[in-house]
């Protein structure tokens, strides 16, 4: 098997059984101890916490997750991986947002470093504003700024909502 075959390996084991599989315990498999993680929002940590942070903040947020890889490049050391949601759910908290119920999808790029069968660095690319919007957190583009008033406006009322009704949900399962 070819070095790169072999770090391709390493990386889908990521999506698979991390994401999909949600075995996050593979984790420590897969990341090396210094793994460095690039992430758009603020720092996971380093290592295989850090890749699992992102995990559990996904899973949390989506448990329904799971994510299909649409193509893959492997040159030496890197994997690039372009990869979407095929199932994606907001039932959970995520990124301080209350769950919204709905559904959404989302598309990435994610490039890997793979040395001695670990991965080593990660650095990730998404379409987050995407995301915000079918969330509703962001206003949908083409709006007049009236529209986008209203939707201002309007979204803190609903997610003042959300929140409250999130928080009793939560109340609920602890009892």
């Amino acid at each position: 098997m070819a070095v790169e075959d072999e770090n391709s390996a390493v990386v889908r084991r990521f999506f698979e059984e991390v994401l999909n599989g949600r075995d996050l315990a593979v984790t420590e498999e897969i990341a090396a101890p210094e793994t460095v993680v690039h992430w758009p929002f603020p720092d996971p940590g380093s290592g295989p916490a850090g890749l699992r942070k992102i995990a559990e903040g996904l899973l949390e947020g989506f448990p329904d997750l799971q994510v299909a890889i649409d193509d893959t490049i492997e040159m030496g050391d890197k994997v690039v991986v372009r990869w979407r949601t095929t199932c994606q759910t907001h039932t959970g908290l995520y990124r301080g947002l209350p769950t919204t119920g709905r559904s959404i999808r989302m598309t990435a790029i994610q490039i890997f470093r793979v040395d001695d069968g670990r991965i080593r660095e990660s650095w990730i690319e998404l379409d987050a504003l995407g995301g915000a919007q079918q969330m509703g957190a962001m206003p949908p583009e083409g709006i007049s700024s009236a529209r986008r008033a209203a939707f201002v406006l309007g979204s803190l009322g609903r997610f003042a909502f959300l929140e409250a009704k999130y928080g009793i949900s939560r109340a609920r399962n602890r009892v």
